[in-house]
């Protein structure tokens, strides 16, 4: 496999990102991510956020030919640092309409997805993702929506300090069953065009899930995005060997 194909391992579209974010207690977090990751505060403060979007044009090296259907995701993230400083997100769990993607994202990177029914409404002034997982004994429904503005479609790059680090974030980690480290990967897009807004809610149980108290109804930062082409790097330890077959 050629380094190629390593960082541009897969390619898909972000479409209708919807992007709720929280304030959260350090403590409550602190002890939920890896003991290598460290959360990732900003002005002294731990973030999480449920993310919804829809997921389009997704193709896979080197089947890269091989079509996929859309499909909509529902997220749970919260923002860490390794010991080498480098930011990103940790995700909780990762709630997906695909069922081949669940078992693809769950066999290469070791994420925590999960099979949802997970439907959109989306009209000129309403944005909103109705989720709800199946999983025996730890399922979890979330419902968020937003009222959309006249400049949600156009959006603009972010430049203060809390919006840049709610959205520019280009690694993600999770945590394989047989490693003793955490893995992780980067994706790689143009800067959010992102509009702040105000009338959004949020009714659910996907921090409950995570054994974390529910956040209140109305989050305090809301962003919302048309969308982006993104490329992901292929998972870490696929890396490993192919970097051990070209040292032969």
């Amino acid at each position: 496999m050629q380094p190629s194909l390593l960082t541009c391992f897969m390619t898909q579209k972000w479409e209708d990102l919807l992007l709720l974010h929280w304030p959260v207690p350090i403590d409550l977090l602190a002890s939920t991510i890896p003991d290598d990751l460290e959360l990732d505060l900003h002005e002294g403060k731990a973030w999480a956020s449920v993310v919804g979007f829809k997921l389009s044009k997704l193709r896979i090296a080197p089947f890269s030919l091989i079509p996929w259907n859309d499909f909509w995701e529902v997220n749970l993230r919260t923002y860490v640092r390794d010991r080498n400083g480098r930011k990103g997100v940790w995700f909780y769990s990762l709630d997906s309409s695909d069922t081949f993607a669940v078992f693809g994202a769950r066999t290469l990177y070791g994420l925590s997805y999960h099979k949802a029914e997970i439907i959109q409404h989306h009209s000129k002034k309403i944005l909103g993702y109705d989720s709800k997982r199946k999983k025996f004994g730890n399922g979890a429904s979330a419902y968020f929506e937003v009222e959309l503005t006249e400049d949600s479609e156009t959006g603009a790059e972010q430049d203060s300090g809390e919006d840049v680090f709610l959205l520019e974030r280009y690694r993600f980690w999770a945590k394989r069953t047989l490693n003793a480290s955490s893995t992780s990967a980067t994706v790689h897009h143009k800067p959010y065009r992102a509009t702040r807004l105000l009338k959004a809610k949020y009714k659910g149980e996907l921090f409950r899930s995570q054994g974390l108290p529910e956040p209140p109804e109305t989050p305090p930062v809301v962003h919302y995005c048309r969308g982006f082409d993104v490329t992901a790097s292929a998972p870490s330890w696929l890396c490993g060997i192919a970097g051990q077959a070209n040292q032969r």
